[in-house]
Order: C-alpha cells, then sequence, then structure tokens
C-alpha cells in the first residue's frame, strides 16, 4: 500500500478551524480543541500540519508532570534544558509562531489539569496557537467549573466525522497499489462504518487478494464478484468498540 497522506473532508475541516484561530479577535484565545471518535485520522492529518507548517507535536502521558511536559517540549524545540531553558523556550516559540500540538490531552486534565495550565501559560504569553487532541469522554472534563478558564480559551472545536464516500474513494484511489471499482468501494464504506483507519486496513487486505489473481487480470479494478470469499473485514476490530466489524 502507497504511503501518501489523502486529503479527507476532516484535513480539510481542520484547517478551517486553524485559519478561523489564526484569524481571532482575542490573543488568548488561541485554543484549538480536536475530537471525533477514534479511527478518524486526527493524529496523521494533525503530524501532516505540523510537517508543513512547522509547529511541534507532543503526545501526553499518563505520568506528565509540568517539569516532565516542559523538557519534553524542549527536546522537541531541540532547546537545551538546562538553566533559564524555559524563558528561552517561551522566547523562541514567541519569535518563531510556533504551534504547539498535544495528542491524547485528556492526560494534561490530571491534577486540575496542571500541564494544560501550564501550556496556556506559554500560548498565552507568545499569542501563539495551542492544539489539543482530545477523545469525546475527555473533552466533556472541560465543562468542571473549575477548569472554566481553559474553556474559555477554546476559541474552535474541530470535531472529525466518519468519512464520507468521496473519502474513501480517494483513499482507494491514493493509496491501493490495484484498481478498486466504484462498487467495492462502496461496500467499505458500509462495512467500516466509514472509520479510516479500518479502510486502510481493508485496502491492504484487497492487494493481498489481488495477488491472488491470474496476472493478465491485475490490470482490471477489483470488484465485488472478486472478493466472493475473501474475508476482508474477518477480525477488523472498530476502535473504541468491543467486538469486531464482522
Amino acid at each position: 500500500m502507497k504511503r501518501e497522506f489523502v486529503k479527507t473532508a476532516n484535513a480539510k475541516l481542520f484547517r478551517n478551524h486553524i485559519l478561523a484561530a489564526q484569524n481571532r479577535g482575542a490573543r488568548e484565545s488561541g485554543l484549538v480543541a480536536v475530537t471525533g471518535r477514534p479511527g478518524e485520522g486526527k493524529t496523521h492529518t494533525l503530524h501532516n500540519w505540523m510537517m508543513e507548517f512547522g509547529a511541534v507535536m507532543l503526545t501526553a502521558q499518563v505520568d506528565w508532570t509540568p517539569r516532565r511536559m516542559l523538557m519534553d517540549l524542549a527536546e522537541k524545540l531541540k532547546i537545551d534544558a538546562t538553566r533559564g531553558y524555559e524563558r528561552r523556550m517561551e522566547a523562541f516559540i514567541a519569535e518563531k509562531d510556533i504551534t504547539i500540538i498535544v495528542d491524547e490531552a485528556g492526560f494534561t486534565l490530571a491534577n486540575n489539569a496542571a500541564c494544560l495550565e501550564r501550556l496556556r501559560g506559554i500560548t498565552d504569553k507568545s499569542s501563539t496557537l495551542l492544539v489539543l487532541v482530545f477523545m469525546p469522554h475527555d473533552i466533556s472534563r472541560l465543562d468542571a467549573p473549575r477548569l472554566k478558564q481553559l474553556r474559555d480559551r477554546i476559541n474552535t472545536q474541530c470535531d472529525f466525522q466518519a468519512s464520507t464516500l468521496e473519502d474513501v474513494a480517494l483513499a482507494c484511489a491514493q493509496l491501493s497499489e490495484v484498481l478498486i471499482a466504484p462498487d467495492l468501494v462502496n461496500h467499505i464504506l458500509k462495512q467500516t462504518d466509514g472509520c479510516m483507519r479500518l479502510v486502510m486496513n481493508t485496502i491492504a487486505r484487497i492487494e493481498g487478494a489481488a495477488r491472488m489473481r491470474p496476472i493478465e487480470s491485475r490490470a482490471v479494478p477489483m470488484g465485488m464478484n472478486d472478493i466472493k470469499g475473501a474475508d476482508l473485514f474477518k477480525g477488523l476490530v472498530r476502535p473504541g468498540r468491543k467486538g469486531a466489524v464482522a
């Protein structure tokens, strides 16, 4: 399977939310929340955006403390964690207008959101963006009264949706080493419930099935008739759920 970035509807939606936050009025309102069910490509989309625009991306850990978080951030920015490194780091972020992205941001809410408060302090001073990737059950924790000052700083919330038929068709066209017919594309959408992670796994299985075909027929798109007897979806577990697709 090819390793390319697919510009899905969710990827375009995320960029629109970033643009809205960049054009905000109150400079301290620079938090962007990203959420959605597992498997919709949040991390992959943000990683692609990070590489294109020179942002820095951290993955929050269950045992994070503000100090460890800052040291992880300094390492990403290639700043020596020696005396005065926090001030140097803050100045560097402001000078270069660096957006900070935090995946698994639910872990920043531990201990009265100590880690998130520290990040918020940095981006308040630098007037830069802070993008927080939450699981749906975690973002609701920001509704607690004690976290109101953080919730109020969220400029916009980007909710990743299930992939559309156009998304699945685009993924099949860009990623698959074999041609996939429209009827099979539609079947993939229905069977995976539009979960992009499952779509990609299914494409890999279709490629495996295609290798079993006679060489002379491999230039013909794979359709529904070509997958009879193939367990394309058996055992594929939907992210965040118990059980499998089929």
